[in-house]
This record gives structure tokens, C-alpha cells and sequence, in this order.
């Protein structure tokens, strides 16, 4: 299987130890030929990209070319959303996330939740101003998050927006 190497980082690597193209391949059992080609290149089988990482005393992570992020966040973006999505957003989040931090800040029993969540996840052993914290989080993101969907579907639905 061919590795895509970053050819600079090769280079980058070589040159800091003051190696030639021949240094190399002596020290890391590749051929010239094969030193040269990656080095030009950036293909490498994986077992030149292994001999390469172990000279080097670096991960094969760190000489591989970085792809790009998956395809679920090239394809669906906040800043392309549209503006009536957007407005959705805040009209659903702003009083779901006020009625929620009202209810947990005057003690209802109906956000007892967040404590016996808070309270299975994190230890005991944290100050109760950080479990306070810690509370408010797990609320806004519980609550939240969930309170985005309709304007997301709102650009699903018509096609537009974040789904262009």
C-alpha cells in the first residue's frame, strides 16, 4: 500500500542531521534510487515510510501528509447556513436555553437530572464551584444542542444553506 509522505518534512528531517541523499539510504537500508524517488515524490510504500520513521526517531504520523477533515464537515458548515436557519436557531435555542437555566438556577426539581449526571461522570473529589461549572455545561449542551435541529432542517429540507 503507497503512503503520501510530506516531502518537506523528509527533507526538513535529512537536512537537520546534515545527511546527503546517500547518508540516508546507507543508514535506513533503502536504495538511493528509492530515496530519491520519495523524496521527490512523497509516495512510499509502507514499509519505506517505516524505515524512514525509525531513522528519523519519529512517528510514520508525523512524515504522512495530513488529509483533509472528514466528509461530514466539508459538506455541512454553520457559516454557510442561510439567514432564515439561523434565525430558527435562535429563536428555538435562546428560550429553550432561558427556561432550562431558569429552572436549574432556582432549584426545580425537574433539572435534577444534571446533578446525577454530573455526579456519574465526575469525581466527588472536585471543589463544588467547578461541579457548578461543570452542571452549567452539561445543561447547555444538553439542552442546547438539541435545540439547533430545526434550522438545520430547515437547509435540509429546501436544500440550501449549510447543503449547497
Amino acid at each position: 500500500m503507497e503512503m503520501e509522505l510530506n516531502k518537506e518534512a523528509l527533507k526538513t528531517q535529512r537536512d537537520s542531521r546534515a545527511w546527503s541523499q546517500t547518508q540516508l539510504a546507507e543508514v535506513s537500508g533503502l536504495s538511493l534510487r528509492t530515496i530519491q524517488r520519495v523524496e521527490k515524490t512523497g509516495v512510499a510504500s509502507q514499509e519505506s515510510a517505516k524505515s524512514l520513521a525509525a531513522v528519523y526517531e519519529c512517528a510514520i504520523t508525523d512524515l504522512v501528509i495530513q488529509k483533509d477533515p472528514p466528509l461530514l464537515e466539508s459538506k455541512f458548515s454553520f457559516r454557510k447556513m442561510s439567514s432564515k436557519a439561523k434565525i430558527i436557531h435562535v429563536f428555538v435555542a435562546l428560550p429553550v436555553l432561558t427556561v432550562a437555566l431558569y429552572l436549574y438556577w432556582t432549584g426545580h426539581s425537574s433539572t435534577a437530572w444534571v446533578s446525577m449526571l454530573r455526579d456519574a461522570i465526575f469525581s466527588s473529589s472536585i471543589s463544588e464551584d467547578r461541579l457548578d461549572k461543570i452542571s452549567f455545561l452539561i445543561l447547555v449542551l444538553v439542552v442546547g444542542l438539541p435545540s439547533l435541529i430545526p434550522g438545520t432542517i430547515y437547509d435540509l429540507v429546501n436544500k440550501q444553506g449549510a447543503f449547497e
